[in-house]
């Protein structure tokens, strides 16, 4: 019994260590407490300075932990290249990052494209890059139902429960709005209720397990999460689709430093040149980042006004 009793301690004492192994490498700030972890390639000693980090965010556009394990290698890779520690930014909505972006409280965001289109004309927000994925600059919102339901179209869930993901995306809430304004309808006459999940991947599961009767997720978030063989993807269906959008971009605040944006950008359209670039690009599904012009999000300002008017 007392061999089983230190064999257990032991198993316990090696997660432990593990566990601050990892969280001495990157900072991810939640709503909460911030957890100090840091992205750095050397431990800083008690006698240098502490280097300002990189503070980079990412939209909750999936689970924070889902987002994290996606992102962990491609920020730190973004600090080997600028020889800085990189702070990893959360939050639990897309406003909270559009705030800080506002305030230039952050350096660089992966953010959805309704965050850029309204940012950008909002408060200056800047367009830095896109990825490429499978050959295409853009993606759509995909309205879905569960595997077995009988429902076949956005029209079969009229008076049904019906999940958004958040109020700020344009794949989970602008593009079905629009959708629906094109039938003079709103969610509210529309759908016997409607709830917000926060992630594309909470909708999907909602979806999967019946909790909803349908919803409107992001494109690329379904199709990775199939390619992963994700159970609660794996039984959902997609029954309509909107029109396509510029993709999510990678965007820098208004206030960014010229140089750094500059610094930055090269990154972002070089990483894919190199096998550590390729093979963190290959696990994101990207082919490689390039350059995009504002006017590609010009149909989603558009969808804003059309919503807005009706």
């Amino acid at each position: 019994m007392k061999k089983c009793t230190y064999v257990i301690v032991f198993l316990a004492l090696i997660a432990l260590i593990y566990g601050l192994f990892w969280f001495s490498r990157v900072t991810i700030f939640s709503s909460e407490k911030p957890l100090h972890i840091n992205f750095s390639r050397s431990a800083q000693t008690d006698n240098e300075p502490v280097e300002d980090p990189l503070r980079i965010a990412v939209s909750a556009m999936t689970s924070p932990q889902t987002t994290e394990a996606l992102y962990r290698d491609l920020l730190e890779l973004i600090g080997e290249h600028l020889d800085k520690p990189v702070a990893f930014v959360q939050r639990p909505t897309y406003g909270e990052i559009d705030d800080l972006l506002k305030n230039n409280r952050i350096d660089l965001a992966f953010v959805c494209s309704g965050s850029y289109a309204l940012g950008h004309d909002d408060y200056g927000l800047q367009l830095l890059a896109i990825p490429i994925i499978k050959g295409q600059r853009v993606y759509h919102s995909d309205i879905i139902v569960a595997k077995d339901s009988p429902l076949t179209s956005l029209e079969a869930l009229r008076d049904k429960r019906f999940t958004f993901t958040s109020k700020s995306s344009n794949s989970g809430c602008l593009a079905p709005t629009f959708l629906l304004a094109q039938r003079q309808e709103t969610p509210q006459t529309f759908f016997a209720s409607v709830t917000y999940s926060g992630t594309h991947d909470k909708a999907i599961h909602a979806v999967a397990h019946h909790i909803c009767d349908g919803a409107a997720v992001d494109s690329l978030i379904l199709n990775h999460m199939v390619k992963e063989q994700d159970p609660s993807a794996l039984n959902v269906r997609v029954v309509e689709c909107s029109q396509n959008f510029g993709m999510p971009p990678v965007v820098v605040p208004p206030g960014i430093a010229p140089q750094l944006k500059q610094d930055l950008r090269d990154i972002f359209l070089s990483i894919h040149q190199s096998e550590q670039g390729r093979f963190i690009l290959d696990n994101l599904g990207i082919d490689f980042f390039t350059l995009a012009n504002d006017s590609e999000y010009d149909g989603i300002r558009e969808m804003a006004q059309v919503c807005i008017e009706h």
